[in-house]
């Protein structure tokens, strides 16, 4: 690509409504959010109006309000004319996957002036029912909570996954950590230290960001260590490793190509060019994955966003890995090649747990953020990924302002695809019986830090997998929880009806 062809980002702008640091409370729906967001891009650029003059609107599905056309309803805020509007399917890849699908547009000549944005208000409407305070001047809603969660996808675990009472993200990663964990062979005390230093680590940066809902650096202790105010929402995740949803945050991108850039003054500063982006898909539900340690679509994803950049991972100064759980981490590394101490900086905005989980829209943040860290002179090439759902899906994207780097770049964006062989599982039994052996697992609690229902991933002697329960009995949750879970033998006998499965200890 040459400067004319490239597709820049020249804007950028992020909100923040959180009201001990930010001012009053006021609820303010997405949308408008959105356009504040936009607002504060085309000011970053220098040009106050452009955003409303923009051809082509992509939005990423808020969670906390079910617009029936999110685009459309921003568009008419932002008074912008006629042009292509989208939205991706929801889940934490698709603001990697709506910057894909604008600078094809860009790039074929289909859009001249794109906008892209995404708003979170959870906090908002939380706030809103505590204070009895009515949202009835907010823009109709179209759909409920579930099927904004989806938007037409099929739900993130199977039927007998649901059964056992696997629904929802903080209920699957921990399978993925404890996986890790096993496969490493470290000890459950030696991995939560080294989670417990990651943490930290990203607290660090979310201390320095100023749009960061939790500004507050904390030690490695801090996040290990369980209490009232940490307690364990699944093993081995204290509340502080989790994802933080209830905020009230927006991001927005000007996104031109190097032409209309030209044509509209923007200057050379103010660009940064995506010199890549690529997506990928593991298995859709956790039980059909060929193992839990890894994922091949992550790694598929990064290796064809640096191909595709002409760049190596050492090439790379910046780094924003998407962290709604420390496993997303854990495995974006593992599929770069690069180490959990890596001196570059792993996120640019401190994750989803410290700088805020703005459900589907993070990723648009960490782009905001990277733009901003290039443009500063903190690095020249970075890296943000993102990740959907129950770790099924992943995108990444490379930015840069080097011109040799831009010159260098083949393709803006692809979907690729890990080999057949990595995403074959093992034959799935609704209801399983005999000799069994935990291949990973997790411990549910409740409220008051007491452990409720261990959940378990089994494979039967022949080798087919199925899921369970396990004992619910102290000695039980204490072989889980104090020593390493996965391995370990016994018997399964099935549930009767829609009751779980029943695995017991040997």
């Amino acid at each position: 690509m040459d400067a004319q062809s490239a597709v820049v980002i020249v804007g950028v702008g992020q909100v923040r409504r959180r009201p001990a640091l930010d001012g009053e409370f006021e609820a303010v729906e997405p949308a408008k959010m959105m356009v504040e967001a936009l607002d504060r891009a085309a000011l970053d650029m220098g040009e106050p109006a452009l955003a409303r003059q923009a051809d082509y609107v992509g939005t990423v599905a808020p969670l906390a309000w079910g617009y029936a056309d999110t685009p459309s309803v921003l568009a008419e805020l932002l008074e912008a004319g006629p042009g292509l509007r989208h939205e991706p399917k929801p889940g934490g890849n698709s603001p990697i996957e709506l910057l894909q699908h604008a600078v094809r547009a860009i790039a074929c000549g289909d859009a001249h002036i794109a906008v892209l944005a995404g708003a979170e208000a959870i906090h908002a409407r939380q706030q809103a029912a505590n204070r009895g305070i009515s949202l009835e001047h907010w823009s109709p809603v179209a759909d409920p909570p579930i099927d904004v969660l989806l938007r037409g996808q099929p739900p993130m675990t199977s039927p007998l996954e649901l059964r056992h009472g696997f629904a929802l993200p903080a209920d699957i990663f921990p399978l993925y950590e404890n996986a890790i964990r096993a496969h490493r062979g470290d000890s459950i005390e030696e991995h939560q230290a080294i989670l417990g230093r990651l943490m930290s680590r990203f607290s660090a940066t979310a201390a320095k960001n100023p749009y960061a809902w939790f500004p507050q650096e904390r030690s490695p202790d801090e996040y290990t260590t369980v209490n009232a105010s940490n307690r364990w929402v699944s093993f081995p995740y204290p509340k502080l490793m989790n994802a933080i949803i209830a905020v009230d945050m927006a991001a927005g991108l000007i996104v031109l190509s190097g032409a209309e850039a030209d044509r509209q003054g923007i200057p050379p500063e103010k660009r940064v060019a995506v010199l890549s982006t690529a997506t990928a898909r593991d298995p859709w539900t956790p039980i059909e994955r060929q193992q839990f340690f890894a994922s091949p679509g992550c790694a598929a994803a990064s290796r064809a966003a640096l191909e595709h950049a002409a760049l190596d991972v050492g090439d790379v100064d910046l780094f924003d890995l998407y962290s709604c759980f420390p496993c997303a981490v854990e495995w974006a590394a593992d599929g770069l090649g690069i180490e959990l101490d890596d001196p570059r900086p792993l996120s640019v905005t401190g994750g989803l747990a410290c700088a805020g989980g703005p459900g589907n829209n993070y990723a648009t943040h960490a782009i905001a953020t990277m733009v901003e860290r290039i443009r500063n002179g903190d690095g020249s090439v970075g890296y943000v990924s993102g990740l959907g759902m129950s770790g099924a899906k992943h995108a990444a994207c490379i930015l840069s302002n080097e011109p040799a780097r831009v010159a260098a770049s083949s393709e803006l964006a692809q979907q690729v695809s890990p080999s057949a062989a990595e995403l074959i599982g093992p034959e799935i039994v609704e209801k399983p019986q005999g000799p069994a052996h935990i291949e990973t697992y997790t411990v549910a609690f409740d409220r008051e830090n007491r452990p409720t229902t261990s959940r378990l991933i089994v494979r039967l002697a022949d080798g087919r997998r199925s899921v369970a329960h396990g004992e619910a009995s102290s000695e039980a949750f204490a072989r889980l929880i104090e020593h390493e879970g996965v391995g370990l033998r016994g018997h399964l006998s099935p549930g009767s009806g829609d009751e779980p499965n029943l695995f017991k200890f040997d």
